[in-house]
């Protein structure tokens, strides 16, 4: 599994997690604060009914017995009856009072009910609230199915009704839980939405910050394949970070060694080319020692001539070739008109045509072209004087070039021998060249050349040869 892979795994994990992990947490606790919130009201709202029955329901009897009348709490819920109540708190409209409250005397025994009264009579000196109540304790309780919330709980909160500081009863107020219920659904929702949004937002945030991560690497293997299939690769932009450093030491790494093996192979082709030049100078060299006639000395310093020119040529294009190995990028590009690049490539080259008995006709468009003038201009140089030197007598030499909205193709061909099929794959090799019509081979540099320049601008170069017709073909 890619690192990638790995680390966008592990970060959408535990964001799952966390956020997973959270929502259960805060779905877990909202519940009892709303409960608490809910019990803290109902201790008010217990406490200050009860103060009001102790103050106004309290009387005696003619036994002088504490005894407590509700009637203020029967008129009171009777009004309720006849009130009309419309209130819309958040997304709960709520149309009638939903509480119950209960009165029972110091035995537990039910006085008033709210409801209805439908537990009047009735001993509740077991439920947990009025029990409590009544021993001094802090009365509460939860049922569930009370009538007025049969299908939830309802929270009774009670607290003591009280004469000269005796308790004489238990006034409860209950209020069912299903409002909360309700709102504690809604904000579930909501928070379950928000989770939701929260881990696509982060899962989203881990990927950029994955591809930001991990892109450089990519860039770095990408680099280091090239490298290794021999390209003249480019290191690519990585920021001045770590994983940059890591690209610069590659690349310095690569210099080197490219160097080395650079200097192995220029150090064995020129050994190899200039053998054959230095042999002829010294044999004529050795010749011209002796008395030989005034002709035969005229050939031979011709000859040393001739072959002293080859080495500086060879020595000079090899310079440049080196050159271009070298260079990763182009350090100078412009828009260039294709139509005036090729047309005065052609027109240098008119003596050079003429002298080997050919002609040059040209065909190009009017687009323009971004690139190194000089260095496009000296590949196709290269092309046509190869065409040229290899060109049947009387024959024309075609260069054509063609834009299209993504490339321009550029091609040089000529009339003459075929390519043999096995020297085609070689033909852009350091120091490979084949006779030309004359029978006089090159130093096999011009072609290298002219790969390096089409492959500085990201290009192809190729070749096709058949029937006696042969057509070199640049595409940038």
């Amino acid at each position: 599994m890619k690192i990638r892979t790995r680390l966008l795994a592990v970060f959408v994990a535990f964001v799952l997690t966390a956020v997973l992990g959270f929502m259960y947490l805060i779905a877990e606790e909202i519940k009892p604060r709303y409960r608490e919130a809910q019990e803290e009201v109902l201790v008010d709202f217990s406490e200050m009914l009860a103060a009001l029955v102790s103050e106004n329901a309290v009387t005696t009897d003619p036994q002088g017995t504490w005894i407590i009348k509700p009637t203020l709490l029967n008129k009171t819920f009777e009004a309720l009856k006849l009130r009309s109540l419309d209130a819309k708190i958040y997304d709960l409209a709520k149309k009638q009072v939903d509480t119950r409250v209960y009165i029972t005397d110091k035995e537990g025994t039910v006085i008033f009910d709210s409801d209805k009264g439908r537990d009047v009579g009735v001993s509740y000196a077991l439920w947990r609230d009025v029990h409590k109540t009544l021993s001094g304790e802090y009365g509460v309780r939860t049922s569930w199915g009370d009538p007025i919330y049969p299908d939830g709980n309802t929270m009774y909160i009670a607290r003591p009704v009280l004469a000269n500081g005796d308790i004489i009863g238990v006034l409860s107020v209950g209020k069912p839980t299903r409002n909360a219920d309700a709102f504690i659904s809604n904000l579930t929702n909501k928070l379950s939405a928000t989770g939701a949004a929260l881990a696509i937002v982060a899962t989203l945030v881990g990927l950029m910050i994955n591809l930001w991560l991990t892109r450089p690497l990519d860039k770095i293997q990408r680099y280091a394949l090239s490298v290794s299939r021999g390209e003249n690769a480019v290191l690519p932009k990585m920021g001045n970070n770590e994983v940059g450093d890591v690209g610069k030491a590659l690349q310095s790494m690569r210099k080197a060694l490219d160097g080395k093996t650079y200097i192995e192979e220029y150090v064995h082709s020129l050994t190899h080319e200039i053998k054959a030049p230095i042999a002829g100078i010294r044999g004529a060299a050795e010749l011209l020692k002796e008395p030989i006639p005034e002709t035969q000395q005229q050939k031979f310093l011709s000859n040393i001539v001739s072959q002293t020119e080859r080495i500086q040529d060879i020595v000079e294009r090899l310079l440049d070739l080196s050159e271009l190995e070298n260079t990763e990028t182009l350090s100078l590009q412009d828009k260039v008109n294709l139509n005036e690049l090729i047309t005065d490539v052609c027109q240098s080259q008119e003596d050079y045509a003429k002298a080997h008995s050919t002609i040059i006709d040209v065909t190009t468009d009017k687009s323009t072209l971004k690139c190194d003038r000089f260095l496009l201009a000296q590949a196709i140089t290269n092309l046509i004087k190869n065409a040229i030197e290899h060109a049947e007598h009387d024959s024309t030499i075609y260069v054509q070039a063609v834009s299209t909205k993504n490339k321009t193709t550029i091609t040089v061909s000529n009339k003459g021998n075929s390519i043999p099929d096995y020297a085609l794959p070689n033909l852009f090799n350091r120091f490979y060249s084949l006779p030309n019509r004359e029978g006089i081979k090159g130093s096999g540099i011009g072609l290298s050349f002219v790969r390096e320049i089409v492959k500085l601008h990201s290009g192809d170069v190729a070749v096709e040869s058949s029937e006696g017709k042969t057509i070199f073909k640049i595409s940038v």
